[in-house]
């Protein structure tokens, strides 16, 4: 009887050891180990989907306690905020008013608020003048697409994680064949593994390539 493989989708790890500190994410880095040193309540950060605003918010909020709230979840928040809070992708907000009224009750109580956007404060698409001028005196820090050295480290984390013994030539192969966001990373680290399981074979450079074909 063939065994079945088993896919085991890890949730992510979200930690100081396995963040990866390059040029395309240190100011955001910096500021965010800084707080409560803020040179305000709130922070903007912001960059493209798979830039790693995610892992530098979760880390934020570990070190201020604070709650994480999607933003298009804004509209099911208990109210008054009584915590710190991470809201993410805030251009998904669905009620602007209940953001505007978070930031200024945030400010009012004493409570720092991180931000995360996928673009820039200049194109955040809100039309309530009250709330895009507040956004837009924030102090902001801009993450951009993770380098090589980004992306090479997480990969080789995520392999190390499954106990899978991958060289770095595998990885010096996949990096420019790939999407260049730490999204794609683990969805490929997951696929490989499937893939290596199912077919009892080890991970090597005619592996990926013919992977990477399919």
């Amino acid at each position: 009887m063939s065994q079945l493989p088993l896919s085991l989708s890890l949730p992510p790890v979200y930690s100081e050891d396995n963040f990866y500190l390059s040029d395309c994410n240190r100011d955001a880095h910096r500021l965010i180990t800084a707080w409560p040193h803020w040179p305000g309540h709130a922070l903007l950060m912001y960059g493209p989907k798979g830039s790693g605003k995610t892992h530098l918010g979760q880390l934020w909020a570990g070190r201020a306690h604070a709650l994480a709230w999607p933003a298009a979840g804004l509209d099911a928040m208990e109210y008054p905020l009584s915590f710190h809070c991470l809201i993410e992708d805030i251009e998904r907000t669905r009620d602007e008013r209940l953001l505007l009224h978070l930031f200024n009750h945030a400010r009012e109580q004493g409570y720092s608020l991180l931000l995360t956007a996928a673009v820039t404060p200049q194109h955040l698409p809100f039309v309530l003048p009250d709330l895009t001028s507040r956004l837009l005196a924030l102090p902001s820090v801009h993450i951009t697409q993770p380098d090589d050295a980004v992306l090479a480290g997480a990969m080789r984390k995520q392999f190390a994680d499954r106990q899978m013994k991958v060289g770095d030539d595998v990885i010096a192969y996949a990096l420019p064949r790939m999407e260049r966001s730490l999204g794609k990373v683990r969805e490929l680290v997951e696929r490989v593994d499937k893939s290596a399981l199912a077919e009892r074979k080890n991970v090597t450079v005619p592996f990926i390539r013919k992977l990477l074909e399919k």
